[in-house]
């Protein structure tokens, strides 16, 4: 589905303009030349991938881990599918049908997961205090405390003075 996907980049900070689904036949090779050329060149406009985001190159790094790693779980893939159901069941397929359905029931999935796998890959690398948590998701603390206390209600990491940490293994 499109406009997950759209979502998906929006929340990890890629332009929407790198993304694009267009549709040709067999038959019209002269539109499919045309929609490949266009591409190419939006796309080499934007320059680099996480260029013209403006984003550092462990920011993209750390995003694009989240967001591969939010489409591989099967939480999200049952969401999708429930929600394709739901569409095929009510026989709306238009554009503002769907954007709102799946603003309402993926994206606060999608932003939880993106914004939990940021966290633990930010503290896989080693302590770090919750302003520099801030700072390199650019979420609010009450959106980092309760992930930090998930993870260590679940023995992964562990407070030490003014920094979280990934828990000893014993």
């Amino acid at each position: 589905m499109a406009e997950a996907t759209k979502r998906i980049l929006e929340l990890v900070g890629i332009k929407l303009e790198r993304f694009r689904i267009d549709w040709a036949s067999a038959a019209e090779a002269p539109l499919f030349v045309k929609i490949v050329t266009d591409f190419t060149e939006a796309i080499k406009k934007l320059g680099p991938l996480g260029e013209a985001e403006g984003l550092e190159r462990e920011t993209l790094r750390l995003r694009l881990e989240a967001a591969r790693e939010l489409t591989s779980k099967s939480r999200f893939r049952a969401a999708f599918g429930n929600l394709a159901r739901e569409l095929k069941k009510v026989g709306d397929y238009s554009p503002e049908g769907i954007s709102s359905r799946v603003e309402q029931k993926l994206v606060p999935l999608i932003k939880k997961e993106l914004l939990e796998s940021e966290v633990k890959n930010l503290l896989s690398q080693g302590p770090v205090s919750i302003e520099a948590l801030l700072q390199k998701t650019g979420a609010t603390q009450d959106d980092i405390v309760p992930i930090l206390e998930s993870l260590s209600k679940k023995g992964k990491v562990e407070k030490q003075g003014d920094v979280w940490q990934p828990k000893a293994k014993e």
